[in-house]
């Protein structure tokens, strides 16, 4: 089986058109928390006869349905397109996270209010409005932490930039968008909640393994210590006010710094803090994520024989591998958090976050926060500068 595509009116949902031949020149990419970017091209000779208004951009968008041609795994806008004497269409896609950077907010207060009940206001508001894009969102999870926030129309923020710093400060929600269909209409939703996927029950394994020998057709691991990469002395600060720049004290490891000397990170999260305990905690959450380096763990496997996305595991779940080859005879096993994904139509690729890999030069211990330095909610994966100005 193959993947299929479609065409959907991404003012009101509806099934413009099938779409038989759709190349991409690469994987099609999704991650938690921001949008991704992708061209493909359509040739003319098998394009259905209304082409233009399936590649129309600002108005069409561009969803890839599973082997069941019913499931939609993911979709882009048309941002792009252009047509030239080859007898092709060539389009350029960004997934609907893109669209949340298009839209501003205006003058809005919340007090104590839950923390993922202020995305689902915001977006209902400004991205679900009259002359929008019919947006679902959905809470999952339990409720989560009570926020004080208070946005102006003058700040000139949009949808995209809000949440990613509500996203960034400590215990901040997680977030996703993906698509559904129902009958001819095919609309995207956007999940929220504190964790976005399941982890792993306590004596349980994960439902989902991704095997070398097996599915697994290529892996690589790449640890680094690298200039944001890796720090054991990390001091945070602030513009501040008044000529004044707060900044934390250097926050080190507790346990020493493992063999290596002092690498210093000196960086600002936020304008315009001004609570030092704010400020500090943004220097040890960065810390936390910077201490022991990063991993990166790729992993590229058969999509036909991998677990299937959708079905065995989804965007945020926990899941496994056991990886043995000539670099690691003894093999590599372990559970990791799928926080982004690429697809085609043959290879499935897990973008996991291997900031606990276990079995390497690594100091063991409690998990890592989420949340890191710059804007890494996750380690090694830079979302979106902080501006937040609010304590976590």
């Amino acid at each position: 089986m193959s993947l299929s595509y479609i065409a959907v009116d991404l003012n009101t949902g509806p099934i413009i058109a099938d779409l038989r031949d759709v190349i991409f020149p690469g994987p099609m990419p999704q991650t938690l928390m921001r949008y991704e970017t992708q061209t493909a091209t359509i040739p003319l000779d098998s394009a259905p006869s209304n082409w233009r208004a399936a590649t129309r951009p600002g108005s069409a968008a561009i969803v890839c349905l599973a082997d069941d041609a019913i499931t939609p795994l993911w979709g882009g806008m048309v941002t792009t397109r252009t047509t030239d004497e080859s007898g092709d269409v060539t389009i350029g896609l960004a997934t609907v996270e893109a669209y949340l950077d298009r839209v501003y907010v205006g003058d809005e207060t919340f007090l104590a209010t839950d923390q993922n009940v202020i995305v689902q206001s915001l977006v209902n508001k400004y991205i679900g409005r009259v002359g929008g894009i019919p947006i679902r969102v959905q809470i999952v999870g339990p409720a989560g932490t009570l926020r004080d926030r208070n946005y102006a129309d003058t700040d000139d923020k949009t949808i995209y930039s809000l949440l990613g710093e509500l996203s960034g400060v400590i215990g901040g929600p997680e977030w996703t968008i993906g698509w559904e269909r129902s009958g001819t209409l095919c609309t995207p939703v956007l999940y929220v909640g504190n964790r976005i996927g399941a982890d792993v029950a306590a004596g349980l394994g994960p439902g989902a393994v991704f095997n070398m020998p097996g599915p697994v057709m290529k892996a690589a691991l790449v640890e680094s210590y690298a200039t944001g990469a890796g720090a054991n002395n990390v001091i945070a600060t602030s513009t501040g006010t008044g000529g004044a720049r707060p900044q934390s004290a250097p926050q080190t490891p507790a346990t020493g710094n493992n063999g290596r000397p002092i690498f210093e990170y000196r960086w600002s999260p936020a304008t315009q803090i001004t609570v030092t305990d704010t400020i500090t905690a943004h220097a040890q959450r960065a810390l936390d994520a910077m201490q022991n380096g990063s991993n990166a763990l790729t992993i590229q496997a058969n999509r036909q024989e991998a677990p299937k996305l959708s079905r065995d595991w989804s965007l945020g779940d926990t899941i496994g591998f056991d990886l043995t080859s000539a670099a690691w005879p003894d093999g590599i096993q372990g559970n990791a958090r799928a926080i982004g994904w690429q697809l085609d139509d043959n290879s499935m690729t897990p973008i996991l976050d291997t900031s606990n890999l276990g079995g390497l030069d690594r100091i063991s211990g409690v998990p890592r926060p989420l949340a890191g330095a710059t804007g890494h909610i996750f380690p090694g994966v830079t979302l979106f500068p902080s501006t937040t100005t609010y304590p976590a």
